[in-house]
């Protein structure tokens, strides 16, 4: 059985979108994403967080997988909400324990509050910490599937009345099959060998002499030089036009001078 590193520990919402696939992985935790990441190999696949409703893409994630040359296979969507808790009296309170990503999803939150944060690795983590230090005047945003019973201090749902999902991926060191489905999601990561004006228009208009729906472009550093820049791409494909990519991918490689990898083909949410 193959192994699938998750983050952790175990409890986190990363762990709560792997309960699908626990049947088919053996579960390994690790204490960060690109820890996660780092333990793929031929044995091991990976389950990151990607994208979230209130605060966007992890960076952290998408930055690992194109360092490890790791490729998208499927995608799960979970809806997510947090609690805050606490030992003290909410006036006491001065810190607040938060996960990277939870910190922005729960911002509002926070400054209402005027609380200073300390971030954490995961939510698990804040409440581990909270536990060590119960009689300190510091809280700990944790998820709302986690029991509330024991702190005499707990807000519920603390990002309110708006829907909240989180998006993660399942990663492989092996290239993806096409899903034999009639739609289907499809990320690529193009990086110009030359930078000249008008590329990006170019590569973008490649995509839309095919009708291809393009639902996201982000531009991350290329980290070997600074002012250079690689493009994430994604978008959506069905079997009329899954032919058109080979043809996008060699227009962009030859006539704009750009490597082109396609990260993965996966099924839409």
């Amino acid at each position: 059985m193959k192994k699938l590193a998750v983050l952790g520990p175990k409890g986190t919402y990363s762990d709560k979108a792997a309960f699908s696939l626990k049947e088919h992985y053996q579960i390994k935790y690790y204490p960060n994403i690109l820890e996660v990441i780092h333990h793929m190999d031929h044995t091991t696949d990976a389950l990151v967080p990607f994208e979230n409703t209130l605060d966007g893409f992890v960076m952290e994630s998408l930055d690992g997988i194109i360092k490890a040359n790791a490729f998208i296979h499927s995608q799960v969507k979970l809806d997510v909400n947090f609690n805050f808790v606490s030992y003290q009296s909410m006036n006491e309170i001065k810190e607040v324990y938060v996960q990277f990503k939870a910190y922005g999803q729960c911002q509002d939150f926070i400054l209402k509050h005027n609380l200073n944060p300390i971030i954490t690795q995961s939510n698990i983590e804040s409440l581990e910490m909270l536990k060590k230090k119960e009689k300190n005047n510091i809280g700990a945003i944790i998820p709302s599937h986690i029991g509330i019973e024991e702190f005499p201090c707990a807000y519920e749902s603390i990002i309110g009345e708006i829907k909240d999902e989180t998006r993660f991926v399942l990663l492989s060191l092996e290239e993806p099959k096409i899903p034999d489905i009639k739609n289907l999601g499809c990320s690529v990561v193009i990086t110009p060998k030359i930078d000249k004006p008008g590329v990006l228009y170019s590569i973008l208009k490649s995509f839309n002499d095919y009708g291809i729906n393009l639902n996201a472009i982000l531009s991350r550093p290329r980290k070997d030089m600074i002012g250079k820049y690689i493009f994430y791409i994604e978008f959506m494909l069905n079997q009329e036009n899954l032919s058109s990519l080979e043809i996008i991918k060699t227009n962009i490689q030859e006539k704009e001078e750009c490597d082109f990898k396609i990260l993965g083909f996966y099924n839409l949410l």
